[in-house]
């Protein structure tokens, strides 16, 4: 069946993935089959939820990343590396969806900020459910998704970018991100990253604990 067929592709790559402290669900012992159940019901199919995207600390605190790839060919992480590649993400808590919408596009370096990078990705679409704003939704979805893009190109640049079109009543509509996308371009309401090679270990070790810091703030706001 071509199910288990993508799922065994998965396990493998998966086991041939890099590991990290944030480690992805444990896939060996059916845990994203339970763990999809318990999120939404008998309904649930294991495969919406990439153990790329699925850590063990999250999944401790009730949490979880719901992806949907574009490409319904090719529903895997590495139809996201193509020019135009598109994923959605969905953060759900104890089976509450949180998130409104999360696009991020593989857009190519001819669209791209600084047109250096070998990958080139930006956000089309951020939104929160309303009574979840202001808790760190976004936060959250937009450190994972840049997390997982870099421990799987870790050879590569990568640039992240984003037109900031927050609504908050707020002075510095850019603090919202600028720990995570540090480079701005105010006429084009743009905020953007180049994640180097050379300091993808740097990277990773900072984006992580800000990860770690903004996934038990969450927590606290919804507990």
């Amino acid at each position: 069946m071509s199910w288990i067929s993508n799922l065994l592709d998965r396990i493998k790559r998966f086991l041939n993935g890099n590991s990290s402290n944030m480690k992805p669900l444990d896939i060996g012992d059916n845990t994203i089959f339970n763990f999809s159940v318990y999120q939404n019901g008998n309904d649930s199919n294991p495969m919406d939820y990439d153990p790329k995207f699925n850590d063990i600390l999250a999944q401790e605190m009730g949490l979880c990343f719901k992806t949907y790839y574009e490409n319904w060919e090719n529903q895997i992480f590495e139809s996201l590396l193509e020019v135009q590649g598109t994923l959605e993400l969905e953060l759900i808590f104890k089976g509450v969806l949180l998130s409104e919408s999360f696009y991020f596009r593989n857009i190519g370096v001819g669209d791209s900020v600084n047109k250096t990078a070998d990958y080139n990705f930006r956000y089309k679409s951020i939104g929160v459910i309303s009574e979840y704003r202001g808790k760190g939704v976004c936060s959250c979805l937009l450190l994972k998704s840049i997390i997982v893009v870099l421990e799987n190109v870790i050879n590569n640049s990568v640039e992240f970018s984003l037109v900031n079109t927050v609504s908050i009543d707020i002075d510095d509509k850019y603090s919202i991100y600028n720990s995570i996308l540090t480079e701005l371009i105010p006429e084009e309401k743009m905020q953007y990253k180049i994640f180097e090679v050379e300091n993808r270990e740097k990277d990773l070790d900072h984006l992580r604990e800000l990860y770690r810091q903004k996934l038990e703030t969450l927590y606290f706001n919804l507990s």
